[in-house]
């Protein structure tokens, strides 16, 4: 058996692919914002905790940490193409919600809209911030879940249904069973 070697930059590209999230923040004078994040996970369920890491230099993490709060968005292959727009880098206080065409929604225990055409929805108050190397771990005590209801079967996510969103690295994306290539 042969085995390639890897940069070990691009060590969590063997960990791929990983579900990608759409975290929507607001900025404490009121300016919505949305990226993508695909460096998530879930680390507690007593007390329900979920962790993004993010780059302290995006505006959603400075949102982050002068708030306290964030909105877990679960996109579905529908949305794809908007998905993307919200990570392009427009300048602080732009509504990448607004720019991607997408919808947003109130949350109800935090400020921080939901994206109305996601499939699920999670909202966060921080509850810890951990420095990582080049990004920071942001640890989001899970205050309110909700799911469409088309979305859920027997208390699981209907991915067959759903067709959530899984990144492989780059514009490269899996959705079921299909490779998808994000094109420009």
């Amino acid at each position: 058996m042969k085995f390639t070697n890897m940069d070990v930059e691009n060590f969590y590209r063997v960990l791929a692919p990983r579900p990608t999230i759409i975290v929507t923040t607001i900025s404490p004078d009121g300016k919505i914002n949305a990226a993508p994040f695909s460096f998530t996970m879930p680390v507690s369920s007593n007390p329900p905790l979920i962790a993004v890491s993010s780059s302290p230099n995006h505006h959603t993490y400075q949102n982050i940490e002068q708030t306290n709060e964030m909105v877990i968005n679960i996109p579905s292959e529908d949305i794809l193409p908007e998905l993307w727009i919200t990570s392009e880098k427009f300048p602080q206080g732009v509504n990448e919600i607004e720019k991607s065409g997408l919808t947003q929604m109130p949350s109800q225990k935090v400020a921080p809209p939901w994206i109305g055409e996601c499939i699920a929805h999670m909202e966060c108050r921080v509850e810890r911030i951990l420095e990582c190397g080049d990004h920071n771990l942001v640890l989001g005590e899970v205050l309110k879940v909700a799911a469409r209801e088309d979305a859920i079967k027997e208390g699981l996510l209907n991915v067959e249904k759903a067709k959530p969103i899984l990144h492989l690295g780059g514009k490269d994306f899996v959705v079921g069973d299909h490779h998808r290539i994000l094109k420009d």
